[in-house]
């Protein structure tokens, strides 16, 4: 097999130890889909759902790819204290964009990360309130129902949740996201950041690490 063309960026073993401590990697079973209600939904077209998600200035000079699991404590504190600080020091002045891609850990992230797509314009918005609530939904022993209770705080529907987790197709194609970053990422753990396709990074370092990093990718 031909070599990517990328490469990771080394880590000395204290930080790779580090970032195993700030990463999550286990990952169990899909849930089987849910029923679909009675009630009438239309979902977003397919290919809309499951396009990347950016964040920020598609003409921007940085490349941020995130892949994350919604229901991994990590990734909710990268996105609730270190993503704020990124979108304003670069995000919200054109230098950077975010690439958001599902890594899904557990059966309960698989169905977060549904919603999200089903929710169209709101993806971002969504995804920003289920990390902030993940608490009282991730483990949960009625995830559907918890989830109902926390997107309903953005307007989605209990028949929509039923009708986007019933949805085979987008079910198999977030699992194909994350197939594709094992095999051409290695991506192992969440949260993990690639930078312009060079540079690698595990785990919800601090905004100084991110700050760091990305100072050296300007232009």
């Amino acid at each position: 097999m031909t070599a990517p063309r990328w490469t990771f960026a080394a880590l000395p073993v204290g930080l790779y130890l580090l970032a195993l401590s700030l990463a999550c990697s286990d990952k169990s079973t899909p849930a089987a889909p849910a029923a679909p209600s009675a009630t009438s939904v239309t979902l977003p077209n397919l290919e809309d759902m499951l396009a990347d998600k950016v964040l920020g200035d598609g003409a921007a000079p940085i490349t941020i790819i995130e892949y994350s699991s919604l229901a991994c404590p990590h990734c909710a504190a990268f996105h609730t204290s270190t993503l704020p600080q990124i979108k304003t020091a670069y995000i919200d002045t054109g230098k950077a964009k975010l690439i958001y891609r599902d890594f899904p850990i557990g059966t309960a992230a698989t169905s977060a990360a549904m919603l999200a797509r089903c929710s169209g314009a709101k993806f971002f918005d969504l995804i920003d309130l289920l990390y902030r609530t993940q608490a009282t939904w991730a483990s949960s022993s009625n995830t559907t129902s918890a989830l109902k209770e926390v997107v309903a705080q953005a307007g989605l529907s209990s028949a929509l949740v039923d009708t986007c987790l019933s949805d085979t197709d987008l079910r198999n194609g977030i699992a194909s996201i994350q197939s594709t970053a094992e095999t051409k990422y290695g991506v192992n753990a969440t949260p993990t950041f690639i930078f312009n396709e060079q540079q690698t990074l595990v785990g919800a370092y601090p905004f100084s690490t991110f700050d760091g990093i990305l100072k050296g990718l300007l232009p």
